[in-house]
């Protein structure tokens, strides 16, 4: 796809007017209409300002391909990355039987977080039954 027919594409998806787009980008009123039709071609800094109005990145607006936001902002956390690095150091039984344990606390919170050492605990008689109580369990 190229970028006229791109920036049409955008356009109606964003449901704003060939004006109203060239409103915003303090431009004349056909000069959207020339760049949809193929006619004139924006200069890179309002392809910057076009593409930032649509949130897509430049090789997207272009259709140079597909991807319409390969940068998305880094949303990990501290706790994320601690996670991380410690999963990491863990052998392959031990990563195996960390994801066993998330799943016991996630079943555990869905069913409202009640005691899991209590005898119909749905994880009684599975590797995933905490060896020690919380109070006797010591860092």
């Amino acid at each position: 796809m190229e970028f006229h027919e791109r920036l049409r594409q955008l356009r109606k998806e964003k449901k704003i007017t060939q004006a109203a787009l060239a409103k915003e980008l303090t431009y004349g009123a056909t000069a959207i209409s020339n760049y949809e039709s193929g006619h004139n071609q924006p200069s890179i800094s309002d392809l910057k300002k076009i593409a930032s109005i649509f949130n897509v990145s430049l090789d997207f607006l272009l259709g140079v391909n597909e991807i319409r936001r390969p940068y998305e902002p880094d949303k990990k956390t501290d706790e994320y990355e601690i996670l991380n690095e410690y999963f990491g150091k863990l052998d392959d039984r031990g990563k195996k039987e960390l994801l066993l344990y998330i799943q016991w606390l996630l079943s555990r919170q869905d069913n409202g977080g009640g005691d899991p050492y209590a005898s119909n605990n749905i994880f009684q008689n599975s590797p995933l039954q905490v060896a020690q109580k919380p109070e006797e369990f010591k860092l």
